[in-house]
């Protein structure tokens, strides 16, 4: 895996050696970044954070805050290492880097209550059915994706049931082999094309 663009760009992320973790492609995060386009001076959430791909990606290209979110342990330290890599320490206030070792459900409440707002929010959760509802219902209970911000989730085909209307519209939606990239916007606007 490879930083694809910005200050970053071709630097290594450091990958797990067994397939637990189900890194996003540079195909699909190439993809995804070209829709969410331009990222300069935008928070971003970076939920179900595995190893950090997706934040660092959204680094490189300009975000001026990125928060992950991961639980397991071995996913925390490689994060931790490809922080590091990069020259960032989370715990540098001016770096606006923040690792949150936690449940998603228990990081958004505590998002929440903080009253943060971000205005993109990155999500590759585990292929398996049901989370898109899961992060429908939380999205609903903690409203912290700013007003014209955008979710945007990687999973597979098969999950595609959502009980009633999602909190925001569905703006875009591509299917690459097995994985799918759904984009929901919270107000009207249009995204870059590929």
């Amino acid at each position: 895996m490879r930083i694809i663009a910005g200050k970053f760009k071709s630097r290594t992320i450091k990958a797990p050696k067994n397939m637990r973790i189900r890194p996003t492609s540079d195909k699909v995060k190439g993809a995804l970044f070209n829709m969410l386009e331009p990222l300069e001076g935008c928070s971003v959430l970076d939920f179900y954070a595995g190893t950090g791909n997706l934040g660092l990606e959204a680094l490189s290209r300009g975000a001026s805050e990125v928060v992950f979110v991961e639980k397991a342990p071995d996913s925390l330290k490689l994060i931790s290492e490809n922080l590091q890599s990069f020259g960032i320490n989370p715990r540098n206030p001016t770096e606006n880097i923040r690792v949150i070792p936690s449940e998603v459900s228990r990081a958004f409440c505590l998002l929440h209550q903080e009253g943060k707002k971000f205005d993109i929010l990155v999500a590759d959760p585990p292929y398996e059915t049901g989370v898109l509802k899961r992060l429908q219902h939380l999205l609903a209970e903690y409203p912290i994706l700013k007003e014209d911000g955008i979710f945007a989730v990687e999973h597979g085909l098969k999950d595609t049931e959502l009980e009633g209307e999602f909190p925001y519209p569905l703006v875009r939606q591509k299917k690459y082999g097995d994985t799918l990239l759904t984009l929901f916007k919270n107000g009207p606007a249009s995204l870059s094309e590929e």
